[in-house]
Parts: C-alpha cells; structure tokens; sequence
C-alpha cells in the first residue's frame, strides 16, 4: 500500500469532525489528574495494591492506525474477479475504507480501562444472546431446519465509534442496577460510571505530527471496549424484545429472546415464513440512537451462512 494513499485515507477519517478533534497538546496529565481524583472520591473502593496498578506506571501517547476492510471494498472485489490470480494489483481504490485503532497499551486510561473491564465482564453471560466464539455459536445451532427458515443477520455500521456517550453509560447503568449482587460490593455504581466516562472522554492519540481527541463513540483498542460494546447491544435488545411483544405476542417475544445470538455486533436469529418478516425488520428499537443496524435476510434453500467465519450446508 503507497504510503502517501494511506496518510491521505486515514486523514480522511480524522477530519470527521463528527467523531475526532484536533488537539494543542494530548491531555495526558489532566487525564492522570482526573483518575487520581477518582481514586480520592472513592477511596474504599480500591485497595493500595489496586491503586499502585492504576497509577504508577510510565504514560506514553496511543497511535492511531488503521486496518483496511478489503473485503468490503467493490473495486478490490472486481479486481479479485477479473484477474483471478494469486496476487491482485490494484491501485489505491477509493472505496476502501479502513477500521480505526487506536493502539495505546500504556496511554493514562489503559490500566484503568483493564480495571473496569475485569468486573463489566460478569455481566457478559447474563446477556441471554451472548455468543463468546466460533464454536459456542455453533454449539447454538439446531441440527436441523424447517424448509421454510429464514436464517437471518443484521449488523451494525462502526458500532465502536457510534455509540453515543450517554447511551453507553445508561445501559451500563442498566446492568449495574439490574444485576448489582454479582460484582463485589466494594465497587459502588458511582465509582464504574465516572471511571468509565474518563476512559470515553479522555481518548486522545497520536498520528503524524498532530494530537487528536475521540469525541463519539470508543476506541478500538482500550480493553473495555469490547465488552461495553457487548453491554451496550445487551441493553438495546431488552428494548427490542419489549417492542416485540408489544407488536407480536408474548409467545414470539419468548422465541425471540431464545433464539437471537450475538458476538460484538453480529446478530443471528432463524425465522420462517409465517413469522412478519418485514414487521420484525422495521422495529425502531435503535430509532433513538445514532447506532445504525444493518440486515441481511437470506430464504433457506441450498443456503450457505457465513457468520463468525463459521460455515454450514444444509
């Protein structure tokens, strides 16, 4: 990849003034300053061991890269077919688009990060449509389907940098308050929320030459991330089985909330014809976030499914 194409794509995202600002300098030791004055506000609830973990330590400045998404990209795609080889050429194509990361292993909020992310993971198997990996999706899969299924997936566009602040911190919220006998009571809801807002709002990185701020969304990149993710999509499902029962029965919303699995962003669920399928489609349970869900409704005959990398024949 020419060097000069991939500053001028990365760029390109970083002037989005939607999710990235440009900074004067990187905010590190008002970060510092901020998780400090966490730890004094709520001083039970980390002991002296934890402390040292989470604040003494050598800060240096994340990195801001970026993953091309060549599978999504048309003209890689046209090119793959045309020249049928195995090595493609191909120069700059301007659809590709590229997955942000923000590498920061020992940025201010890295340990903190880590911290929250050891006690959000409880919460993860509670989510009745968790899917840890390849072969626990599979493990969910019947060993046979009617021939009527529909067998269906929906995505979301860029869930990381599209979950709105106050979103996420409501549905974590949602989770402490729903379930908080299963973490240690030690750690009061207060403290996880204000420590989890200083990870989102104190996202800042480097790339070429110049400082930026994250301003929507989280990084790829901070352990947390993924399981916020994942608690975040946990939270608008309740919403969607609640709307499912209201526009359906109770009897679909039961199915629904036994069958619909989940990794991250990637949704699956098997219908068939005599549910409505297009009703089911247009339910507005993230009509009031920015979050964006995809779907991809493919009938059952000779039907093959990738999902999770996972492929399965009828």
């Amino acid at each position: 990849m020419d060097r000069i194409y991939y500053r001028d794509k990365i760029q390109e995202q970083l002037n989005d003034k939607q999710y990235y600002r440009e900074l004067n300098d990187n905010m590190e030791k008002k970060t510092k300053r901020n998780i400090n004055k966490l730890i004094s506000k709520f001083p039970h609830c980390t002991t002296e061991k934890e402390v040292d973990y989470l604040t003494k330590f050598e800060v240096k400045t994340s990195n801001f890269y970026g993953l091309p998404k060549i599978h999504k990209s048309k003209e890689v795609e046209t090119a793959v077919q045309q020249q049928n080889c195995a090595y493609i050429e191909i120069n700059s194509p301007k659809d590709l688009k590229f997955r942000p990361i923000v590498a920061g292993p020992q940025c201010p909020t890295h340990r903190l990060s880590h911290f929250i992310d050891l006690i959000f993971e409880t919460f993860m198997p509670i989510c009745t449509s968790f899917i840890r990996d390849n072969f626990d999706f599979l493990n969910h899969l019947p060993a046979e389907v009617k021939e009527d299924a529909i067998l269906v997936s929906f995505d979301v566009t860029s869930l990381y940098t599209n979950i709105p602040h106050k979103l996420g911190l409501d549905a974590v919220k949602f989770w402490l308050e729903s379930y908080r006998h299963i973490i240690d009571q030690r750690f009061s809801n207060n403290f996880l929320l204000e420590g989890l807002k200083i990870i989102l709002d104190n996202n800042t990185f480097f790339f070429d030459g110049k400082y930026y701020l994250q301003i929507s969304g989280t990084a790829m990149g901070t352990k947390v991330a993924p399981t916020y993710a994942t608690l975040v999509m946990g939270f608008l499902e309740d919403k969607m089985y609640q709307q499912v029962e209201s526009e359906f029965d109770t009897a679909f919303k039961v199915y629904v909330k036994s069958e619909w699995k989940r990794f991250l962003d990637d949704c699956f669920i098997i219908l068939n014809k005599s549910h409505n399928l297009e009703k089911f489609h247009s339910l507005d349970w993230v009509a009031q976030t920015s979050i964006k869900v995809n779907s991809l409704l493919k009938v059952h005959l000779n039907l093959i499914v990738y999902y999770l990398r996972c492929t399965k024949f009828n």
